[in-house]
């Protein structure tokens, strides 16, 4: 009996342990379970917080999106707008360019034009420079034909002077006299003391105003006055050097024209220098 009831002690205090460790597990395996869940609700909670803010960022995403697109619209709008402006002011330009060329090409075709008859015209012109030059080198040769008929209509005035003279008083018609012969011999004592002839190897220094190689003439500002006379010959000098000789061919009061002797030293150089001694010969 007491082996019984210590045998049946030993199985309840068995039992107890195990019931004890039973519920020391459960009630650990409790509060591990606990705190899991306390973790999984804060796991929870930060997930709600992260949803919230995602979808809060999903949001603003969405309306920057949506206000991207609208711009994007607008630009889209305003570069079709800039397009079809681009396009109409193209169409508008190549009608210009169009009218332009045409008046390109009447411009060209003027031009053209032009320069035919500015052909012509330089033709035209050169032939009135080739007159001009002609009448320019006969100039020396005319005012020569010109100058006797000059001398000879102050011969006519003179002569007419005399005549209405001739009309005086006696009184006024013997002082003219008086008057002329005093002026006669005072010319005749100057031209006698004066020695207004030129002898052989006698010097006059000029400055010829105009040479003309192609007829061989030299026109020079000294004439009767320094008694030049027709056919008289000099030589022609520069500083010593002789240049060419000519011959007096007509002679006025105050110049002279000269033929100038081919085959005599070189004349072109009367083309370089002005000033010229004159010798008889």
């Amino acid at each position: 009996m007491a082996k019984l009831s210590y045998i049946f002690n030993s199985l309840s205090f068995l039992i107890i342990l195990f019931c004890a460790w039973k519920l020391f597990s459960i009630h650990t395996e409790g509060e591990f379970l606990k705190q899991e869940i306390t973790d999984i609700k804060l796991k929870i909670s930060e997930l709600e917080v992260a949803r919230e803010e995602a979808q809060k960022g999903q949001v603003d995403k969405l309306a920057r999106e949506k206000r991207k697109n609208l711009e994007l619209s607008q630009k889209a709008d305003a570069s079709s707008d800039e397009i079809n402006d681009l396009t109409r002011k193209r169409d508008e330009m190549k009608v210009v360019i169009e009218e332009n060329q045409k008046k390109v090409d009447s411009l060209s075709s003027e031009i053209q034009e032009n320069k035919v008859k500015l052909a012509g015209v330089a033709k035209e012109i050169e032939t009135s420079q080739n007159e001009l030059k002609r009448i320019t080198n006969s100039v020396p040769i005319m005012e020569n034909s010109i100058e006797p008929i000059r001398n000879q209509i102050a011969e006519e005035k003179r002569r007419k002077k005399e005549m209405e003279n001739e009309m005086l008083t006696y009184g006024s018609e013997t002082e003219f006299l008086n008057n002329h012969f005093d002026l006669t011999r005072s010319f005749l004592q100057k031209d006698f003391y004066e020695h207004p002839w030129l002898e052989r190897g006698e010097k006059v220094s000029v400055s010829y105003s105009s040479v003309d190689l192609t007829s061989g003439l030299l026109m020079l500002p000294i004439g009767k006055d320094h008694g030049m006379e027709a056919k008289m010959r000099f030589s022609v000098r520069n500083k010593g050097r002789i240049i060419c000789q000519i011959k007096i061919k007509e002679v006025a009061y105050d110049h002279c024209i000269a033929l100038i002797l081919p085959l005599m030293g070189n004349p072109f150089e009367l083309m370089e220098i002005k000033e010229l001694d004159l010798v008889h010969l």
